[in-house]
């Protein structure tokens, strides 16, 4: 229920967003209604910063970088009437979560935990669909699968009264959970600019490189 209560508020702001800056003025005359005026790429290499704040291997946020790759297979659609177009998007994001003074409840309950660290990595293939909404500006939604690997780990004194050393690693891979994201892409030329993406779980900011 609280990922749903999160996946709808996104949305809504998502939403709000896009109709804001579809109505904005300047470079930005609307070119929405004008099917196949967008560039006309192959491939969008999209580096990124990434910053993870849902599906946790513990309470605190983690940040790293990651890498996408979107090829569009229909240049122009699949509404013919509006200028859109649709494609897969894939690639690796990575995480790095150090340090937190609550990372209980995968097994174990260190008494020092602020020595807890864990690391993730996300390889998501989705679908980007596209909405040209000026030269300028245009927004996506993606929805796809990701794989997930999560390893954490402890290292740090045991309890006081027995003294010594412990240390503790463990790992995790889930083979198909689902994402999503919306964003917008901000051209500087033809060719490159910026995207910001919002979603599940993490959200990212970076270049935006047309080939």
């Amino acid at each position: 229920m609280h990922r749903l209560f999160n996946a709808k508020g996104l949305f809504s702001v998502l939403a709000t967003g896009a109709a804001l800056l579809s109505s904005a003025p300047a470079h930005a005359q609307s070119i929405v209604k004008q099917p196949g005026n967008h560039p006309n790429y192959g491939l969008e290499l999209d580096p990124h910063l990434v910053a993870q704040y849902a599906d946790l291997p513990y309470t605190s946020a983690g940040v790293g970088v990651g890498v996408r790759l979107s090829i569009p297979f229909v240049q122009n659609g699949p509404i013919s009437s509006i200028n859109n177009n649709i494609g897969i998007t894939f690639g690796m994001d990575w995480a790095h979560f150090g340090d937190d003074g609550l990372c209980h409840g995968r097994g174990y309950e260190p008494y020092y935990p602020e020595t807890c660290n864990a690391n993730e990595l996300w390889f998501p293939v989705a679908v980007q669909w596209n909405f040209f909404l000026t030269r300028i500006i245009s927004v996506f939604g993606e929805f796809g699968l990701s794989p997930h690997y999560t390893s954490w780990g402890y290292d740090g004194p045991c309890d006081p009264a027995v003294g010594g050393t412990c240390a503790y690693r463990t790992h995790n891979l889930d083979l198909f959970e689902p994402v999503f994201w919306g964003g917008g892409r901000f051209l500087f030329s033809r060719s490159v600019g910026l995207t910001v993406r919002l979603g599940w779980p993490y959200i990212s900011v970076g270049a935006s490189i047309l080939f």
